[in-house]
C-alpha cells in the first residue's frame, strides 16, 4: 500500500474525474475523500473545501455536491469519514462534539487537511467548511473552537447547537472551552469569518432532536423540549450576533429535514462564491 494508506477509487465525479478515499494517515480507523479538479491554478496553490457529513456518513455524496463547484472554481473538496461506533461503546454522535474519550476530531481533521495538502498542493491555512445536520454540529462547534482557520462556514440545519455563551459550560456555551480543549473561547476571531446558517421552515420535527443542555437561552424546559431545529438555529443566529460576529440565517421553504442536504449545499456553493471574491 502506498504511503499515506491509498484505498482504491471508489466513485466517479459527475465531472468523470476520481474521488478517492485515502486512510487517514495515522490512524486507519477514520479515512477522507478527495477530489481535485481537472485543471487546479498553479499559482496561486488552490484553496480547499471541507464538506462533512451527516450521521448515515455518506461522505461520498457529500463530496459529489461539491465537485462540480470545485471544479468550476479551481478548488480541491476534502469530505472525512468518522465512522459509527469507533470506540466499540455503541456511540455514533461523538464527531459532532468534537471531542469523545480524549478522542478529538478537530486534531483528525487537521491531520487530514496536512496530507491533502501534501498530496494536492493546495492551501490548507484557510478553509471553506460545511456540513448539514449532524455535519453541521461538527461545523459549527469547530467554527466556535478554531475560527482562525476559516475563510466561511455554511450552518445547514444542526439539531442541537453550541452556543457563543460565556456564562455556560461546554456543550451548550463556550465557558470552560480552554480546560475543555486548550483554546479559549476567541470572540475577535469569530467575527472574521462569514457565517451562512441554513434551514427549511418545514424542518419542525423534533423526535430526533430531544438532546439539548439547559441554557440561559431557554429558561423554561418545555420550551427547550418542544424547540425544533428552525427555533435552535434561530437562537445562534442570535447568540452569534450578540457577539458581533458577520451570520446571515437563509430559510428554505417546505421542505422536511431529509429534503435539505442539497438544497443546503446550493446555497453553500452560492455563499462561498461570494467570498471567493474576497483577498485574503
Amino acid at each position: 500500500m502506498p504511503p499515506g494508506g491509498e484505498q482504491q477509487q471508489l466513485v466517479a465525479s459527475p465531472l468523470n474525474g476520481p474521488v478517492t478515499t485515502f486512510a487517514h494517515p495515522t490512524d486507519s480507523r477514520f479515512a477522507f475523500a478527495l477530489f481535485v479538479p481537472e485543471h487546479p491554478p498553479a499559482s496561486p496553490a488552490p484553496g480547499l473545501l471541507v464538506t462533512v457529513h451527516d450521521s448515515t456518513r455518506n461522505h461520498l455524496a457529500c463530496i459529489e455536491r461539491f465537485a462540480p463547484f470545485a471544479q468550476a472554481h479551481g478548488l480541491v473538496v476534502l469530505a472525512p469519514l468518522f465512522p459509527r461506533n469507533v470506540l466499540g461503546d455503541g456511540q455514533v454522535d461523538g464527531y459532532k462534539f468534537l471531542c469523545e474519550q480524549g478522542l478529538r476530531y478537530d486534531q483528525l481533521l487537521h491531520e487530514m487537511i496536512d496530507e491533502a495538502t501534501r498530496r494536492t498542493g493546495c492551501d490548507g491555512t484557510r478553509f471553506f467548511l460545511q456540513g448539514y445536520s449532524g455535519g453541521a454540529q461538527f461545523v459549527h462547534r469547530y467554527l466556535l473552537l478554531h475560527p482562525e482557520r476559516l475563510r466561511a462556514a455554511s450552518v445547514g440545519a444542526p439539531g442541537v447547537v453550541t452556543l457563543p455563551d460565556e456564562r455556560v459550560d461546554w456543550w451548550a456555551g463556550v465557558r470552560d472551552l480552554d480546560s475543555a480543549f486548550g483554546r479559549p473561547f476567541n470572540p475577535a476571531l469569530l467575527r472574521n469569518v462569514p457565517i451562512q446558517l441554513v434551514v427549511s421552515d418545514g424542518d419542525t420535527e423534533t423526535w430526533e432532536i430531544r438532546e439539548q443542555p439547559p441554557s440561559g437561552h431557554w429558561p423554561v424546559e418545555a420550551d427547550r423540549l418542544r424547540s425544533n431545529r428552525v427555533d435552535r438555529l434561530r437562537v445562534l443566529h442570535r447568540a452569534l450576533l450578540g457577539v458581533g460576529a458577520n451570520s446571515q440565517l437563509t430559510m428554505l421553504r417546505g421542505l422536511p429535514h431529509g429534503q435539505g442536504p442539497g438544497p443546503a449545499a446550493t446555497l453553500a456553493q452560492q455563499f462561498f462564491a461570494e467570498q471567493l471574491t474576497v483577498q485574503i
